[in-house]
């Protein structure tokens, strides 16, 4: 079987690996006999997942991978493309209570991968628990039928569609960037993760109270952390807020990678407005910038990437692809993703944390990645350095508005590399 090559994957390079990973704290040990029988059972109900990527000519082309998903111990990132991984782009790694699932980005975002993160976590949870009976009817089992449309490898229109922009792009020519967080891989070893829990009733009563979202007040909060952190700087911040266009697209169930960024722009002037304005104005921007029609802007990017690329030598092609990405991602002073609550199908019982680690590159520095694990919102902070003063004072903000917080010991973590063809 061969599956068309997203164009992104032509902005991957030494200093671009783009890869995630989803790290899963469980209840109870892993056991790895039964998470290898689980991995392989999962790959059998998503073979668009189980590729490597080969050139062909002045193209990458993905093709089915029948080696086994590499399942290792250690909870290392292996490198992803390589012979470490036998051509792979997805990998799962394991140590104690952890499980990794790691990916390639250019190969599916977050809503993408979510399935087979739920029929592994099934799978593997059947075979140690035969027991539990869970809710089968929000996953996707081995067996299961798979529709033409979360197969397809090529969702997208030949030719642009009509479209009329709604909202402007205000994004500033220059915006508050974070000096004290290293660029690119720069200090890679210094990478860590700040994480922590909050109890669903606690946020949910202030962000509803206001109007807002749990995703529009975590970036009020990391906003008023950082002005009070940088009294003097005059500088716009802005928050990528992380945003998938498959609702658009009109493809709510394709498996490829879907991420727009929509830009909170906080000015000067709103540097001592109340968090509930804050919030308010920044679930504001994302229903007015999350609009379907903005959102088919970032379709008619891709299909004119592909028609701009069609010709061009593979070198020409990464050059190209490259800009695209660095541009159309923009200057951030901090990111935030919240993907909605999500159901785990009564698989709660097992998980007592979950959280998505990125690619820091691409980063302002700081990324936000919101969860919802039974009655809790797993708060995941990432930076490229391990200075703890904006964690400090968000979680302080939250204490201060009422918000009960439990944190945990920092860690450093690590990404896939990406080796390409």
């Amino acid at each position: 079987m061969e599956y068309k090559a997203n164009n992104l994957f032509y902005a991957a390079g030494e200093d671009l690996h783009n890869t995630f990973r989803v790290r899963l704290e469980m209840t109870e040990p892993v056991d790895p006999d039964a998470l290898r029988k689980a991995v392989d059972l999962a790959v059998r109900r998503y073979p668009y997942f189980s590729v490597k990527m080969i050139r062909r000519d002045e193209e990458y082309v993905l093709v089915s991978n029948d080696a086994p998903m590499p399942v290792t111990p250690g909870g290392r990132a292996i490198p992803l493309g390589g012979e470490e991984s036998s051509g792979h782009l997805m990998a799962v790694a394991w140590t104690e209570n952890l499980i990794y699932v790691d990916t390639v980005h250019f190969l599916m975002d977050g809503g993408g991968q979510f399935p087979f993160v739920k029929t592994l976590l099934y799978c593997y949870l059947a075979i140690l628990h035969p027991e539990e009976e869970f809710d089968i009817s929000g996953i996707a089992l081995p067996d299961s039928e798979i529709s033409v449309e979360e197969a397809e490898d090529d969702p997208f229109p030949e030719e642009p569609v009509p479209t009329d922009e709604i909202g402007l792009d205000r994004r500033p020519e220059e915006v508050l960037m974070l000096q004290d967080q290293p660029e690119g891989y720069t200090g890679r070893d210094g990478w860590t993760s700040f994480r922590m829990k909050v109890g669903q009733k606690d946020m949910m009563r202030f962000a509803s109270s206001v109007d807002g979202s749990p995703a529009s007040f975590i970036a009020s909060v990391m906003y008023r952390a950082i002005t009070e952190l940088h009294p003097d700087e005059d500088l716009p911040v802005v928050c990528g807020m992380q945003h998938q266009y498959r609702r658009a697209l009109r493809k709510p169930y394709s498996h490829n990678c879907h991420v727009n960024i929509i830009p909170i722009v906080y000015t000067g002037k709103m540097r001592d407005k109340s968090l509930e304005l804050l919030n308010t104005m920044g679930r504001g921007v994302m229903i007015v910038r999350g609009d379907d029609a903005n959102d088919l802007l970032s379709v008619n990017d891709h299909v004119m990437n592909e028609k701009k690329i069609r010709g061009l030598t593979l070198e020409e092609k990464r050059d190209y692809m490259k800009e695209f990405v660095l541009k159309s991602i923009g200057k951030n002073t901090f990111e935030v993703s919240y993907v909605g609550r999500v159901s785990f199908s009564g698989m709660e019982k097992y998980i007592s944390n979950f959280s998505p680690t990125l690619d820091m590159r691409l980063s302002g520095g700081i990324s936000i990645e919101v969860f919802t694990v039974a009655d809790a919102f797993c708060i995941h902070i990432m930076q490229r350095n391990s200075d703890t003063k904006y964690v400090d004072r968000f979680v302080s903000l939250l204490r201060e508005n009422g918000i009960h917080c439990e944190t945990e010991v920092p860690d450093h973590f690590e990404i896939n590399d990406l080796v390409l063809p």
